[in-house]
């Protein structure tokens, strides 16, 4: 077992994935300088390959109180979604304070600007708290950042499988509308169902099981992984208020996106954008820092057949835009992160140390 004492916690990026002892030693030595250097660098390849363009916006007239209320809407989420992950942790057995998880979560969101994926940065976040947690609880470190994650996916499709019931007049006449709706429901019903199963106190409790899966290869680390969701599944309450956050959030990101629509001149109807709206958002998730690319082909597809209205393209682009400027607010939190580990003994809902 490993000291995490005096160690950069991003160097637990290493220690997540596996990569080699001296790939982390340079991740460690990373200075508050060469740190700048990176981030400029970023920033540099964001604005040479026209991915934060801001030139969209240049020729509003009418429209920029619009997106003056967009940002104004978008800038709590950051809460939000800082208390959520905050949540997830202690769901995990991570005592970790508020700031700290806001520390992580702002960080996080800086880096989805430079990786492959519009959520590449919970790999760095995963990091940072892989080191944070201590010899013996890395899996649950690394599983609260999964957690955190897939429930604001899931969040995503409850929302829109919910709001399918006031827009129903307006779903029911289009082509596809009771296809999208019973997806919706597949995909809701079908994901709690997956997560209370894995979480199942018949199969946590089941000495049978147990020794079933500790006997295969990696085992303990499969029996680690079912105590994750274990744990969530022992505290619904805390479940519940996590999605209703992740809720909120994406309410307020569909209330910023129909601002949008707006200072582009667009007149969606906002119910039934509560049902499409959370669907273009998830189309960024296959895009490139944000949702640059297949998200804007995803919001351009998703307006075309679900409004059958054009320029879904141009809505996406400019959500994707101000989402990447906010995103730069996790730069000061990286740059002036002051490496704070945890070190109070670890608080474990079903009352069992997981060493992995």
């Amino acid at each position: 077992m490993e000291s995490n004492q005096g160690i950069d916690p991003q160097s637990g990026i290493s220690d997540a994935l596996g990569p080699t002892q001296a790939s982390g030693s340079i991740l460690k030595k990373l200075s508050p300088l060469l740190k700048i250097g990176v981030a400029l660098i970023a920033l540099w390849a964001l604005v040479h390959f026209n991915r934060l363009n801001l030139s969209i916006f240049g020729n509003l007239e009418e429209g920029w109180p619009w997106l003056v209320a967009a940002v104004a809407i978008w800038l709590p989420t950051y809460g939000l979604v800082s208390f959520r992950f905050y949540e997830v942790l202690r769901m995990q057995g991570v005592p970790v304070s508020f700031v700290q998880a806001l520390r992580w979560t702002m960080i996080g969101s800086f880096f989805d600007l430079c990786m492959p994926s519009s959520s590449g940065g919970d790999i760095i976040k995963a990091g940072y708290v892989v080191k944070a947690v201590g010899n013996g609880n890395r899996m649950r470190g690394v599983m609260a950042v999964t957690f955190d994650r897939g429930i604001g996916l899931l969040a995503l499709f409850l929302m829109a499988w919910v709001a399918c019931a006031p827009a129903w007049g307006e779903l029911s006449q289009m082509p596809n509308g009771r296809l999208l709706v019973l997806l919706l429901t597949a995909i809701c019903l079908g994901s709690l169902a997956c997560l209370r199963l894995l979480g199942s106190r018949m199969i946590r409790n089941n000495a049978r099981v147990e020794k079933l899966v500790t006997s295969l290869p990696l085992g303990d680390k499969l029996w680690a992984l079912a105590g994750t969701f274990h744990a969530m599944r022992e505290q619904r309450g805390r479940f519940w208020a996590v999605v209703a956050l992740s809720c909120g959030n994406h309410l307020l990101a569909c209330v910023a996106l129909y601002a949008i629509c707006q200072a582009l001149g667009m007149n969606v109807d906002f119910l039934k954008g509560l049902v499409v709206f959370p669907l273009a958002i998830f189309s960024n998730v296959f895009g490139v820092a944000g949702g640059f690319g297949l998200g804007t082909l995803g919001f351009d597809f998703l307006f075309a057949h679900l409004f059958h209205i054009p320029g879904g393209a141009s809505v996406g682009l400019a959500f994707q835009v101000l989402t990447a400027a906010m995103r730069l607010l996790g730069l000061p939190f990286f740059i002036w992160n002051h490496n704070a580990n945890t070190n109070k003994a670890p608080f474990n809902p079903d009352n069992e140390t997981i060493s992995v």
